[in-house]
């Protein structure tokens, strides 16, 4: 008897696992605390209340899961736990975890609410939680958004799936502010149909994130990403340039307005190579202007030896001084060919150009 006391002892001083799961408790009580035990399993229990566990200070896991909790509390002694386990209950509200300096993971998944009811964070819960929380569980929460959580600089694994996340733009600014995440799960959210969905919650995340939904992140996905971004960067420098080219256009169409004024003293239409230019062209000279376009100069510096140059110049050139009078005379231009007047209005022909140069190359006959 004496051995079998002294075994007994033993054994309650050595526990470190107590495991209550599934004995239909509705209350806390009758449980001797001991110093090595460091995991506490009271889950799929009736327990409505946190209670009576300030003794175990020495406590590391605690499962806490398939009750009736509705609040988050009495916990503040249990200053060495790691793991937390709420999922599967009534809590309304992530709160009253701001000492627990140890904290590393936190399962808070598909608490049973009312239509009506919506889940919150507290703030102050998660600043206090930023330094060491590394695993967040927050499945089936009915969220529409994560802007809360982006003081959690720490966070590793965020599995969020099943959520009410509409689009990647309810997402991707908390994940740009997760520095360490590493896994995200985001399964069953109507987000997964946007256009690019993992490219962009992979940009949105940075280079530390491995797994996204299951899958690992292939290097072809970050080297679109990649490409993606130039290109976006591109796209908004060039945006940024184009005001500054219109503003340039409007002060030189400005300026050159302000030429002509000061050339005539009138408001009406002035030629502004009348303000421009000091010097006229003659009547017969070859300036280059077309009723179609523009008014441009081209002023030919070698004479014109080409018959195929000189017939598109007769064709479609005109004069200036005709230009400037709004009166085009293409009669008056009159451009040489082989020491002979041609009128600027007729075509020059290939057959009459090659049949004047056989009988000039004909040999005279003497009667």
């Amino acid at each position: 008897m004496t051995k079998h006391k002294v075994f007994s002892k033993k054994a309650k001083t050595n526990l470190t696992h107590l495991y209550l799961n599934d004995k239909n408790m509705t209350k806390i009580n009758n449980i001797y605390p001991t110093k090595n035990i460091l995991v506490l399993y009271l889950h799929n229990n009736q327990l409505s209340k946190i209670e009576k566990l300030s003794a175990f200070t020495h406590l590391t896991h605690l499962y806490l899961q398939w009750n009736n909790l509705r609040k988050i509390e009495n916990l503040d002694s249990l200053k060495n736990l790691k793991q937390l386990y709420l999922g599967y209950n009534k809590i309304t509200r992530l709160e009253n975890l701001g000492n627990l300096k140890k904290l590393e993971q936190l399962h808070i998944e598909r608490q049973q609410l009312d239509g009506a009811v919506k889940f919150e964070f507290d703030p102050e819960c998660l600043c206090a939680l930023a330094n060491h929380l590394k695993v967040l569980n927050i499945k089936k929460l009915k969220l529409a958004n994560i802007d809360a959580l982006e003081p959690l600089w720490k966070l590793e694994i965020l599995l969020a799936s099943e959520n009410n996340f509409k689009s990647t733009d309810d997402i991707t600014p908390v994940i740009s502010a997760l520095y360490s995440l590493r896994v995200l799960d985001l399964q069953g959210c109507s987000a997964q149909r946007d256009v690019h969905y993992r490219e962009k919650v992979t940009a949105a995340a940075g280079h530390k994130l491995l797994l996204l939904d299951g899958k690992m992140i292939s290097q072809s996905t970050r080297n679109f990403i990649k490409n993606f971004q130039t290109v976006k960067l591109e796209k908004q420098r060039r945006a940024s340039e184009k005001p500054k080219t219109a503003d340039t256009s409007t002060n030189s169409k400005s300026s050159i307005e302000s030429v002509s004024e000061r050339s005539t003293g009138t408001g009406g239409f002035v030629d502004p190579f009348s303000a421009v230019l000091p010097h006229k062209f003659p009547g017969n000279s070859l300036f280059q202007v077309s009723t179609r376009r523009p008014a441009c100069t081209r002023v030919l510096r070698k004479p014109v030896k080409s018959p195929l140059l000189t017939k598109t110049m007769s064709a479609n050139f005109c004069d200036e001084i005709a230009f400037r009078s709004n009166e085009l005379h293409p009669a008056t231009t009159v451009v040489m060919l082989q020491g002979k007047e041609i009128k600027a209005g007729t075509p020059v022909f290939k057959d009459k150009l090659r049949a004047h140069r056989k009988i000039q190359s004909l040999p005279t006959i003497d009667h």
